[in-house]
Parts: C-alpha cells; structure tokens; sequence
C-alpha cells in the first residue's frame, strides 16, 4: 500500500473490513457515485496508487480483516452499544453530537454516504439493517469510527455494526403522533397540478435534507389527501402519552411549516389570489382528520398560514418550542357540535431557533460582498442610488418579493435575519422598518431591531455613540413592554443581554484608558454605571426564568452576569489594566453560583444521591437535550455547545478530569459545527466574549482554540492517561481559569 494518512487507511477499512462487504457494497448499482468517491478518497489520500475501482479493490483484498474481527461483543445490541458510547468510544458528547462530526468528516472528504441522524440512529436500535439506506448509515458510523476512533482497533467497523443490529426489535406500529397539513386555496387564480407538484416536490426536498429520520419507510412520506392538500405525518416515539412526548416530532412538524410558509412566499405561483393554509394537529393517527380538515379550511382574522389544535398549542407551551402564537384563538364548531379551538401561529424567534431558507442565503441580493450591497439599496431607493442595470430589482430575489407583499411579516423577518448573520445590521433595520410601518406592535420585528442596535453599539467607534445606540436600544425594549405582547423569555434574554453588553463595553472602553472614555475623575462614575448595568441585567434575567417553561438561556445567563459582577467586585484591576484578566478565585466564583443553584433547586438535600452534584448534572444533561432539541438554526448551534461547555467548567461545583474531557469535546463540537456555516457566508451568534454579538467563523475558531488549550493547560498533561474522578485544582496563581471570560 503506498505511503497514507494512518487515519485514512484505517477509515477505509472500516468500511470495507473484507473483501465479501466491498463486493457486495460494489455490486448494488445505486452504490455507484458513493463507491467513486471512495476511489477519489483512497487516491486522494494515497491510499491506492491510481484512481480506479480494481486498484481500490486490491487494496481492500490485500488488508481484508480476519472473521473474528467483524463480531461484536456477546449479547451486545447496538442499542447497548450507542448507550455505552462513552465507555465504548470515549465520547461525552450527546447522540446527536456524534452524529454532526460524522457529517462533518463526510463532507470534508466529499464521501457520497448518506448523513447520519439521530434518529435514524434510534430506528437501528429497534429494527435490523435491512435495507440499502440503513446499512449506508452504518457505512457513515464505521468510517468516522476508523477515522476518529482507531485507537480502539479494528473491532469496530461495518460487518461488526451490521451485526449488532441483526437482532434488532421488530418495527413499532406508530399510532400517535403529529400531522401536518398543506392546502391550496384558489382565491381567483388557478391551482393547476404544477404548483401542487412544486409544494410536493419541496416538502420531499426539507424533509430529506433535514429531517434524516422521517425518509425512508412511511413516515415523513409526502401523501395527497385530495387534489390540492397534502399531509406528512411525524410519529411520537416515546411510550408515554402526555404533551411532552411530542417534543422532538412537534419540532420537526414547526421547522418543516417555517420553511414552507417562506418558500411559499418566494415562488412565483404566490399571489393575492393563491392561499396556502399549514395545519398541525397531535394525538393519535386515526382521528387526527377529524380535527386538522377543520382546521385548514377556517377562514380566520388576518388569514394566519399556521394553524395549531389547542392540543398542539400545549405541546409546544411545555416543549419550549419558540414560536409566538396569537393571543385570540378562533372557535369553530364541528359537525359533531365539538368546539374546535384553533391558535394562529404569528411569528417564530426564528433569529436563533429556525433554520435558514436556502434561497435567501443564495439571494444575490442578500450577499456580504459589495454588489449585493449596492443591489439592495437599488431597490430599496432606486431614485437614489443608481447601478447598473442587473440591479436586482426583477422578480429573482427575496426583496423584491417582500417589497410586493410588505404585509408578509414572516418573510420581511427571515430576509432580515439572513442580513443579521452577514453583519448587515443597517440593511436588516431598513426590512424591519417597513415590517414595523405597518405592525408597530410586532414582537419580533422590535427584538431583532434592538438586538441589531446592540451589536452597532458594540462595533461602535466612540463610546460616546456606543451609549447612543445602547439608549436607543433601551428604548426599543421600553416599546415593547408597554405596547407588546412580551411574555418571552427569549425577549427578556435579549433585553438583559443589552444592559450586559452595555456594562462590558463601558469596562472595555475604561481598560483603555488616556481618554478613550472620558476623564479620568470619570472613572468612579464609570464603574457605578457599570454595576448598575449588571445589576439590571440581573434583574431581567430573573424575569426570563419566571416567564418561561424551562428558564434554560435565562439561567445560564443569569450566572455568568453574577459570576462577572462577583470578580469585579473582589478585584478592581481590571477596570484600569487591559492586561488584567476577569478571572479571580475559586470563592469569588463559586459563591454567587452555590447561592443561585440552591435558589433554583439544583442543590437538594431531600433527595436521595448516589454521589455529590449527581442530580445537578442529571439537569444539566436534561437542560442541554431539550434545549439543543429546540434547535434546528445551525449558525446558533454552536454558541449552545460552547456555553454548555461553560457551564460544566465553570459553573459546576467541581472540575475534574472527566469534566475537563466533556469541555474539550464540547469545544471541538462547537467548531465543527462552525466549520459548516463557512460556506455559507454566515457568522455565529456567539457569547464567547460574555454577550451576544455577530462573530465570523474564523473568530468564532480562535475562540474554541484557545478554549481548548486553556482547560489541557489546567489538567496538565497526558489527559488520556488520567482518572476521570481526579479533581482538577486552581493554577499556582490561585485563579480559576474562566471560559466565559478567556475572550473578552
């Protein structure tokens, strides 16, 4: 074999571990442009000699692994087996972790394998490989496991997987679940079979390209009720039957009809005289009809696209699913004489929880280079700017489409937050200005505007105009509590995130020094400010946990605000010395925490445990599943991972070694999942220096990088060789060594 990467060799192998499993993968004709791209990888990496199917296969014949490497373990399943993947793989990460650095390391190597979900990964451990597609899934597993995994020999590979799963569960006959509907209304135009088509084909296109799970076998299938409405149906799989069991289908089910109501707007079959109505109904299968029909066909106020059961409108309340539903529901009575009550769904915190539409991060309009600058502000002010005459201002863009149908909040708000990633903040503003024309009252349009000042603020380049825009945020804020419906705990965070980054720009600015702020007789005046900023921050963060089902971001938050103004208050060389790190000792840390830990019920004394902390951590693992659930926006994704991080460094009672494993993973996590955004042009929203803010991705790296070295530099050492229940103590200088506060 010529001379390769230990790595790749090993991957490869993983895959093919004899030469009976690459024939048979070889001789399935649907295999072909997945087979090329091994014949790429394997040449590529100078695996094989020359760029062909027969070299390739020699090299598989000449390293085929003996039989008694492809058997698992006795009496393991590969349901045992995904459980004990931190002992079996040494990896702390979740399920659904995994899942993304398999994806990643797919696409770095443009391997033609099918990605890898988690929920396909929970199918495997229920039922057997049977099919093409599952056993390709196994194919993605065995390869990232020789990449990134050969340490732990050649055991693991695809025969050895295939195995596990030969005794799978017999396939669960799904009978609850959610259902959700797609109707076409003609209101004066035609619904001819070319736009039912194009619904359909875009419906089959979201869903297998993000919800991995619901693509083969019946559920997730596109079906035609009739002639202009289809439903997709996402099974409840957990036993119980309560509103919280539906959390992970009712997701798919929001994300799937935020991205149809905003696709729907930018075709070309959308116009005043064409409805599509989205319903959602839960509970068991057989009945649903009964109830999601209705709802579809009701004509409602101010022609909502989405529509919820009350029974759904539960499920999302205890789900902690971020959509913003109409403080009026309609009541419609059945032919039975039941009273159906529908919700209206009126917007989506869709800036941090709802994934990209793809044609506005391609929108030429939308871009963050100089052309698609100054085509935007040809249509916005064609009388005022002129370019030339591919302006953009035709038919091909999401602008123009908004501009058309200004009353159309959902779009104004995702092109809004496409320019938001792309650090357009004055574009973005301009697109909620017109939203707001006509919706003064529009919570989502006034908390992006505010957190749109907070980031200009934080760029600003004076202090004297950073504390302008900061006013003017606060007064976005002011708006929206005495004129909004503002029970949100995502309104709240941002609120409090203003006065946060207020206090942390104010401190950056008093580092400086000679002036950059205001005299130096100021500085008192400063400081004062500076705490009573936190203080306020505190207050607020307090609000978004009263507010909200779970209080996950306003929790995590509220520490770090306590955290910070605890060092500040013991050390006050920081506001003068910007050499000065905002670190201090373990008292001054861990008190403030223990105190908001206790008030929260995170430290109990009346229930039994088997160790110390071990209900924190049960919360802290809990807390991360639902919130990292509720996520489908990958560009805010790894900010969760990096603040999860946080929380297990800096905010858990105790470090140790097996901590410091589950920060390092974390991290890395963090930037692979940023890794995937660079293509897209996007930044990550990011807390990596104490407050939200716009960071591109290579920033956004730097950051993990140093995250990482900071916790080896803390064990010192080997850390593989280490005791995980080892306790990790203060460096010799006493100081704790914050990720919160590593960047700032």
């Amino acid at each position: 074999m010529p001379q390769k990467k230990p790595d790749a060799g090993a991957a490869l192998m993983a895959v093919f571990p004899t030469h009976d499993a690459y024939r048979r993968f070889a001789g399935n004709s649907d295999n072909a442009a997945a087979l090329a791209s091994f014949v790429s990888f394997a040449f590529d990496n100078r695996i094989i000699g020359r760029p062909d199917e027969s070299a390739l296969e020699a090299c598989i014949c000449a390293h085929e692994r003996a039989e008694e490497a492809c058997r698992p373990p006795r009496q393991m399943t590969f349901e045992n087996f995904l459980d004990q993947k931190e002992l079996l793989l040494e990896l702390n990460l979740s399920t659904r972790a995994l899942t993304d650095r398999i994806n990643a390391l797919l696409a770095e190597y443009r391997l033609e394998l099918p990605k890898v979900s988690n929920s396909m990964l929970s199918r495997l451990k229920k039922e057997k490989a049977d099919t093409p597609h599952k056993q390709n899934v196994l194919r993605s597993l065995a390869f990232w496991l020789g990449h990134d995994r050969a340490q732990l020999g050649p055991q693991w590979n695809f025969e050895t997987l295939v195995n596990l799963c030969r005794g799978g569960r017999q396939q669960a006959d799904h009978k609850e679940g959610v259902r959700i509907g797609f109707a076409l209304y003609s209101r004066g135009d035609v619904i001819d079979h070319d736009i039912v088509g194009w619904l359909k084909k875009e419906l089959k296109t979201y869903i297998e390209q993000a919800i991995g799970r619901f693509v083969y076998g019946r559920w997730g299938k596109v079906r035609s009720h009739d002639i202009t409405t289809l439903y997709v149906d996402f099974p409840k799989e957990a036993p119980a039957s309560n509103p919280s069991a539906y959390r992970q289908c009712l997701r798919s089910a929001l994300s799937l009809a935020h991205q149809m109501a905003i696709r729907w707007a930018l075709s070309n079959a959308y116009s005043q005289n064409r409805f599509l109505s989205i319903g959602i109904a839960a509970g068991t299968f057989a009945s649903l009809d009964n109830y999601l029909l209705p709802v579809l066909n009701a004509k409602l106020p101010g022609d909502p696209v989405i529509r919820l059961t009350d029974y759904v409108r539960q499920c999302v309340l205890i789900n902690d699913i971020r959509a913003l539903l109409g403080s009026r529901p309609a009541e419609i009575t059945l032919f039975n004489d039941e009273t159906l009550t529908i919700w209206p769904v009126v917007g989506f915190w869709s800036t941090l929880y709802f994934d990209f539409i793809p044609d506005l991060l391609q929108d030429r309009v939308l871009g963050n280079d100089p052309d698609s600058v100054a085509r935007f502000a040809g249509i916005l002010w064609p009388t005022v700017v002129k370019t030339g005459p591919d302006d953009g201002a035709g038919q091909g863009n999401g602008v123009a489409a908004f501009l058309r149908f200004p009353h159309n909040s959902l779009l104004g708000l995702e092109i809004a937050k496409t320019l938001y990633y792309r650090r357009r903040f004055w574009d973005a503003i301009e697109i909620l200005r017109i939203i707001l024309s006509l919706d003064p009252t529009h919570l989502n349009a006034r908390s992006l505007r505010m957190v749109l000042l907070r980031n200009l603020a934080v760029d600003a380049p004076s202090h004297t105009i950073a504390e302008g825009l900061f006013q003017q945020a606060h007064q976005e804020a002011d708006f929206i509590q005495q004129t909004c419906d503002f029970q949100s705990e995502d309104f709240y965070c941002e609120h409090a995130v203003v006065h946060l980054a207020q206090a942390m720009t104010t401190l950056r600015y008093l580092r400086q020094g000679r002036g950059a702020i205001g005299r130096e007789t100021d500085a008192g005046r400063f400081r004062r400010s500076i705490f009573a900023a936190l203080d306020e921050a505190d207050r607020i963060f307090g609000k978004g946990i009263a507010i909200s089902p779970t209080g996950i971001r306003a929790n995590y938050l509220l520490n770090t605000v306590k955290v910070i103004r605890s060092l500040l208050r013991h050390d006050g060389e920081p506001f003068c010395d910007p050499c000065r790190p905002i670190d201090g000792a373990p008292s001054a840390v861990r008190e403030p925490i223990h105190d908001l830990h206790w008030q929260l019920g995170y430290l109990r004394d009346d229930l039994p445990q088997s160790r110390p902390f071990e209900l924190m951590e049960k919360i802290f693992n809990f807390y991360t599943t639902i919130h990292d659930d509720s996520i489908s926006l990958q560009a805010y994704r790894p900010t969760t991972y990096y603040c999860t991080a946080v929380a297990w460094w800096d905010l858990f009672p105790v470090r140790t070694v097996a901590t410091a494993r589950r920060t390092i993973q974390l991290l890395k996590g963090a930037a692979d999942l940023a890794r995937g955004m660079d293509p897209h042009q996007v930044c990550i929203y990011a807390f990596t220096r104490t407050y939200g803010e716009m960071i591109p991705v290579p920033t956004f790296l730097d950051h993990m990088e140093r995250g990482i070295r900071l916790v080896r530099d803390a064990v010192g050492g080997d850390i593989s060789r280490r005791d995980d229940r080892e306790v990790v103590e203060p460096g010799a200088d006493g100081k704790m060594g914050l990720l919160m506060t590593l960047n700032f």
